[in-house]
């Protein structure tokens, strides 16, 4: 049986990789551009820049499996201690975030309105229905929450916009919270209390470290493709010819028994749109954030001690045009020569969808550090790279954009799709559906 995977990003290369080697079937990936989609890791004048994402948690157990099974466990290294540290800049200034969640009640950061809104959170009424992000936020905790704590991290990790993610979409365990206790309060201190008695959890676990590998995140995705047969052409098409599946490539044709797309939803829509018009539109619902990644090198001493953390992220009203400032040296270990730092910075997401195509983004990155961090040195290195279309973003439309995406796969057998344009966007959520592919095919689903 052969079997062609379609797209060459950590989603689509751990499939090939696993079915390579736990199945006897033929198999080949088609990829149009580099492997590693939009997660490669680069390396110039002494600095290793992430264009994308930086490490996964060590609690996360699909993408530890596949680390082991791939036997590149000696590569893996953990986050250092300075980036426990993380802070949120608002109202003008930094705020330290601290690791015990109750002392935020008592450090500054917040109103007296807005504490009194948490404190009544254990007796407002749990709405089973899915909600928008921002919805929910501020009926349980608060538009205050939301600006200072919530909404930064939607920023942060997804690039997104809290007005019109789906609570239930990118949150799961939240809203599982919410459903199972009724508040989140009561749900954390049930959790406390069901670990302290040795009970597994629905938090999946309290307490996780940043984990990576010595040469980036891009170093896994190759080793992964090395015993991949992999083919450089672009798919325009898909038909079915007496059961089997035939791609058109710009470059060549290619007839499988079963094909995986593991594509953006916007490039499967092209793919599939004279095949199965009704799911491709359906791939319009998902919207995509753009990003720049900016990465500057400096002189560590002439550098402030913020530095020396984990980095910041904003509250909702003072971002402008960067969403998040990484201190990636200071995360990790061999991001950067000796006596020098790496500072990433995350320019747009869904909250300034413009501010990646500005000419100026060096200098808007240096202008944000001044204001943020009273970082004025000037930096001795600079990397760009933007991404028109970053992140997917999963509104309240996704939960049926995936029931579609099932319906399609029951209606034409032999066609699967995979990647965090449906089952979440972390390297763990696109290894674990990795494994899920490979046990439907095993199974012969």
């Amino acid at each position: 049986m052969k079997i062609a995977v379609v797209g060459g990003g950590i989603s689509g290369v751990s499939t090939a990789y696993l079915l390579k080697k736990h199945t006897k079937h033929d198999i080949i990936l088609i990829e149009k551009e580099k492997i590693g989609g939009k997660a490669l890791s680069e390396k110039r004048d002494g600095y290793l820049i992430e264009t994308g994402p930086n490490g996964f948690l060590s609690n996360k157990e699909e993408i530890k499996k596949l680390i082991t099974e791939s036997g590149f466990d000696s590569e893996v290294i953990e986050s250092r201690d300075e980036s426990n540290r993380k802070f949120i800049f608002s109202n003008g200034r930094l705020w330290e975030i601290p690791k015990n969640p109750a002392k935020i009640m008592f450090n500054g950061f917040l109103s007296s309105k807005a504490k009194l809104k948490i404190l009544k959170e254990p007796f407002i009424k749990p709405v089973f229905r899915d909600e928008t992000v921002e919805g929910f936020v501020k009926r349980r905790l608060g538009q205050e929450f939301l600006d200072k704590i919530i909404g930064p991290m939607v920023c942060g990790v997804f690039a997104g916009d809290p007005k019109i993610m789906s609570m239930e979409s990118n949150f799961p365990r939240i809203k599982e919270i919410e459903r199972r206790y009724g508040s989140l309060i009561k749900g954390l201190i049930g959790m406390m209390k069901e670990k302290r008695a040795g009970a597994n959890s629905i938090s999946g676990g309290f307490s996780s470290k940043l984990l990576s590998f010595k040469n980036g995140v891009g170093s896994f995705i190759k080793h992964l493709s090395k015993s991949i047969e992999i083919v450089k052409d672009e798919v325009l098409s898909i038909e079915t010819i007496n059961g089997k599946q035939r791609l058109l490539g710009r470059l060549n044709h290619y007839t499988a028994d079963i094909v995986i797309f593991s594509l953006p939803a916007y490039s499967l829509k092209k793919i599939i749109e004279n095949y199965n018009r009704e799911f491709a539109a359906h791939l319009n619902n998902i919207p995509y954030a753009p990003m720049a990644v900016l990465a500057l090198g400096f002189e560590s001493s002439k550098l402030p001690e913020i530095t020396n953390s984990f980095g910041y992220l904003f509250d909702l009203n003072e971002i402008e045009d960067t969403i998040g400032v990484l201190f990636d040296s200071s995360i990790f270990g061999g991001r950067a020569k000796a006596g020098k730092t790496l500072i990433r910075i995350m320019v747009g997401g869904q909250l300034a969808k413009e501010s990646p195509f500005k000419s100026n983004l060096i200098t808007l990155a240096m202008k944000e550090l001044n204001r943020s961090a009273n970082i004025h040195y000037p930096f001795e290195f600079a990397y760009k790279k933007v991404h028109h279309k970053a992140i997917p973003v999963y509104t309240l439309n996704h939960k049926k954009v995936k029931e579609e995406l099932l319906e399609f796969e029951r209606k034409h057998r032999g066609i699967f799709i995979t990647g965090n344009a449906f089952f979440g966007i972390s390297l763990n959520d696109c290894v674990k559906t990795a494994y899920n592919t490979l046990e439907k095919i095993k199974s012969g689903l």
